[in-house]
């Protein structure tokens, strides 16, 4: 099809020089030579459209006939920008795919346009450093849909020394993040109320697991190797692993205050019990989602989207599962929380050697509004009622048939709205309730106050620091160090770098009163 627009568009260009022809004359009847050439390439400029380089993770199937480049999605952006993409598949793995893209700038091979997970913060800033990447201070200001897709603190995270270097890209469930969810069937079959402060939570984890109404050998309250997980239990404490608090005027890192020590104190407590799995430091979170649709807990943190995953195969399992999103525990100083969602999954970037970046921009811009979207998610023309969704009791409902088989089109979706895609969600299953979900779980959220992007302490020093979080925090729940142990975690952190990461923070946090 990109072959059939190309030789339509040379003979729309015959047809504006054949004109440009008959309408330029002197007044003697004949044609200027210079005139007619300058028309000529004035045409060629209006028409030819811009090649835009793209290098983006790949792991997508297409039907027969398709390929990254050349199907219906990739054709709509490029008619509708007037670009001629040239796209790249890289590995869909994260790390490969970076090591992937660093190759390439370290050979010169460098695309004009691509998009980084949004935790490759340290990449980014490396990058800009170097002028590998173009600086977008300026070249925004044309672009409206553009920059109203973007929260204005978030523009933080793509900035170096006071520049824009990125554009970041929201999560499909905008500021959403994750639920507590409770089994309300085993509620009302054990005569329980919904719980409210961390007390409850574990007085019905214990019944869950000693009564466990499914029959089974269950568990009272489940974790898995990452922490933020099952950020309730922290956040009953008003701290989250990993997270910068706002407290007496400064910024201050939650791993070295004294909240946390209470809170690994409660949970190391709830693990000597075996009222948490005690295998968590082991588990990977697709057994820790596993044990969920097993139906071997009646309590946990998920994602807003459970429902329509381990939520899901729960129900399927035991149609009789009847799951609900409930507040977090209530800690003893009267906080709860879970952790508050990165807003944005990734960055959209443009390489400092792009010969097209308002081309690059120009579609971006068309692409953060709801109706175009609408095009990736619902399909368009012969794509669209009919073949990719029905309308049924007036709402969307998916042919799952061929969302799935068409999937890679929602990898073209370089940027996404502000606006939460109601009818995406809703079309995904009325009987998910995805929309309730990510309005539960926006009341909840953490914030972390840093907003910034990684300081040089930061990207020199903080994955050791987290090392030694993790390893510290884990052994102290476990039992292998004493709960006091967190004092000389502390000074270690500190000595290790901590201290001066706070003072950049800090720095950072007082240039934006």
């Amino acid at each position: 099809m990109k072959k059939t627009f190309m030789v339509l568009l040379a003979a729309m260009l015959s047809l504006s020089l054949l004109a440009a022809c008959g309408s330029n004359t002197s007044n003697n009847g004949a044609t200027s030579g210079s005139d007619k050439g300058q028309d000529e390439k004035q045409g060629e400029e209006v028409q030819k459209p811009d090649v835009i380089k793209v290098f983006m993770s790949g792991g997508a199937n297409f039907p027969d006939g398709h390929d990254i480049n050349n199907n219906p999605w990739t054709q709509l952006i490029e008619k509708e920008n007037n670009v001629d993409l040239q796209i790249e598949y890289g590995p869909s793995a994260p790390d490969e795919f970076m090591n992937k893209l660093t190759l390439k700038f370290a050979s010169s091979d460098i695309p004009d346009f691509f998009v980084i997970p949004a935790n490759y913060q340290n990449w980014l800033m490396e990058n800009a450093e170097m002028g590998a990447l173009m600086e977008l201070d300026g070249k925004l200001d044309a672009y409206g849909n553009l920059q109203n897709a973007v929260y204005p603190n978030a523009w933080e995270g793509a900035k170096n020394n006071g520049k824009i270097y990125a554009i970041p890209v929201l999560n499909d469930g905008n500021k959403a993040t994750n639920n507590v969810y409770i089994r309300k069937d085993w509620l009302d079959k054990l005569g329980l109320e919904v719980p409210k402060t961390l007390e409850e939570f574990e007085n019905v984890a214990k019944a869950f697991r000693d009564q466990n109404p499914a029959g089974k050998n269950g568990y009272g309250m489940i974790a898995y190797e990452n922490m933020l997980g099952w950020s309730h239990l922290f956040g009953a404490f008003g701290v989250i692993p990993g997270y910068w608090l706002e407290k007496d005027g400064q910024l201050v890192q939650a791993d070295i205050q004294p909240e946390m020590k209470e809170a690994l104190a409660y949970i190391h407590r709830l693990h000597k019990e075996k009222l948490l799995d005690n295998e968590w430091p082991i588990t990977k979170i697709a057994a820790y989602n596993e044990k969920v649709a097993n139906n071997l807990v009646g309590i946990y943190e998920g994602s807003w989207a459970a429902p329509r995953s381990e939520i899901n195969t729960s129900k399927q399992n035991d149609p009789a599962a009847e799951w609900i999103p409930i507040a977090p525990p209530i800690g003893p100083g009267g906080k709860q929380g879970v952790f508050g969602g990165a807003e944005y999954k990734s960055y959209a970037v443009i390489s400092s050697k792009a010969k097209n970046v308002d081309a690059i921009l120009r579609m971006l811009d068309w692409m953060a509004v709801p109706e175009t979207i609408d095009k990736f998610v619902f399909g368009f023309d012969d794509l669209g009622e009919g073949f990719m969704y029905d309308i049924k009791d007036g709402k969307f409902a998916l042919n799952f048939e061929n969302h799935n088989k068409y999937g890679y089109r929602q990898q073209l979706m370089f940027m996404q709205p502000k606006e939460l895609n109601t009818k995406k969600m809703e079309s995904l299953g009325a009987e998910f309730n995805l929309v309730g979900a990510i309005e539960h779980s926006s009341q909840y959220g953490i914030p972390n106050q840093y907003l910034g992007a990684p300081t040089p302490t930061m990207v020199e020093k903080q994955s050791s620091l987290n090392k030694l979080r993790d390893e510290t925090f884990t052994k102290i729940i476990v039992g292998e160090l004493p709960v006091d142990a967190f004092y000389s975690f502390v000074e270690e952190y500190q000595q290790k770098g901590g201290a001066d990461i706070a003072k950049e923070v800090q720095e950072w946090y007082e240039s934006k009163k």
